[in-house]
């Protein structure tokens, strides 16, 4: 225990800090979400708003304090770095100060946006994507600082800074988990998209960080990490009161309305890190097949089942929340209970959605191991970072 203390002692205290700001950042934006499904009135200056700004600032006044020191003040004080404009930083921190510009340019787009167009309807939307880009660049720019930082130091100190980086790579998780919830009702997990999408992108965050690990069962700690995470927020915002401003309002909301519960990626990341522990798999064409296999699979078989439970009345509780994530403007009825054969556009059309079929899942399987293959493109990218 003294020895841990001391080891996190020892990590630097931009290390600490970006990883609070990005801490910050993920919380703010589930905050704001469900404020826009429990009160609807939204304006620059709500609270969620100034959570989430405050986290890029941090991030990005953090950085550019570190590059003013390399140029200015200790040209020394990082052994690697990046010149940009005549100034001198790590390229971490110039990942995370374009994040911190994409925030901040995102914030009067999304208040111009609203005030055309009104509340929003749809995670994605152009501001908001403006916005996830520059998020995904603090989270890259925080995971590559605490990264270089543990290639640097010494043997007796990589432990910590280890466990920093899995954390970091959890976030990065929950990103994309945030931005595919309208993917990832249980209502949809009969339908082709979820398992397309899923494959696609959680494939490639579990494999890509747990790759460039250090640590036994990185991807299962990755998971594990997402998972209490995402519970947390399932279980702590719904304590707090909130009720509609804004029509229609087709039930009644008396409490933040809780987001949806996670996918369980904890149950392929298991099975991932047990044949990555048992057997050694140096080509990468082959690990990317074995990998894509297991993961769609295991997702396949994982989520078809488990989104029943979800969408039956043993699901509607404190624990696992199916009935308090609808937002105030959905209409109360049994369609909210059932799997859907159609998906609606925010100008309310309808889009049939594609059935799972072995061919429709095959063809998954086929982008699921391209992705899973730059993933660990990308892993070997990662273990290399020194700046």
């Amino acid at each position: 225990m003294t020895s841990f203390l001391q080891n996190i002692k020892s990590v630097p205290n931009y290390c600490i800090l970006v990883l609070v700001s990005s801490t910050a950042i993920l919380i703010g934006i589930e905050w704001d979400i469900s404020w826009h499904e429990s009160i609807g009135r939204d304006s620059f200056w709500s609270a969620p708003h100034m959570v989430i700004y405050f986290g890029g600032i941090l991030c990005g006044l953090t950085c550019a304090w570190m590059v003013f020191q390399q140029t200015f003040f200790h040209p020394d004080k990082y052994k690697h770095y990046v010149k940009f404009w005549g100034f001198k930083g790590p390229l971490a921190c110039w990942i995370c100060i374009w994040g911190m510009i994409a925030m901040l340019t995102s914030a009067p787009f999304d208040d111009w946006w609203h005030n055309t167009y009104g509340l929003d309807v749809q995670i994605v939307s152009p501001p908001h994507i403006v916005l996830a880009l520059g998020i995904f660049a603090i989270f890259l720019g925080s995971l590559q600082l605490v990264l270089a930082e543990r290639n640097l130091a010494q043997e007796s100190q990589k432990k910590i800074y280890d466990y920093l980086y899995l954390y970091a790579a959890s976030l990065i998780l929950l990103q994309f988990c945030i931005i595919l919830t309208e993917y990832s009702f249980a209502n949809k997990q009969h339908s082709l998209e979820f398992y397309k999408l899923s494959t696609i992108f959680y494939g490639f965050v579990i494999i890509a960080f747990s790759e460039a690990a250090r640590t036994k069962y990185a991807a299962t700690i990755i998971a594990s990490l997402y998972m209490i995470h995402r519970l947390l927020i399932l279980w702590i915002l719904p304590l707090f009161e909130a009720e509609p401003l804004l029509g229609p309002i087709y039930r009644e909301i008396t409490h933040y309305v809780a987001p949806p519960f996670p996918p369980l990626l904890i149950i392929p990341a298991i099975i991932i890190d047990i044949v990555r522990s048992r057997f050694t798999l140096s080509n990468k064409i082959l690990k990317a097949i074995i990998f894509a296999i297991i993961f769609t699979l295991i997702l396949l078989l994982t989520q078809w089942y488990y989104s029943e439970f979800l969408l039956s009345e043993y699901a509607r509780n404190w624990v696992f929340g199916s009935d308090r994530n609808k937002p105030f403007w959905v209409p109360v009825g049994d369609f909210n209970f059932e799997y859907w054969d159609y998906d609606w556009t925010p100008y309310g059309h309808k889009i049939p959605m594609s059935p799972v079929t072995v061919k429709n899942m095959a063809l998954t399987l086929v982008y699921s191991i391209f992705s899973i293959y730059l993933a660990l493109l990308f892993s070997g990218w990662l273990k290399r970072v020194k700046k």
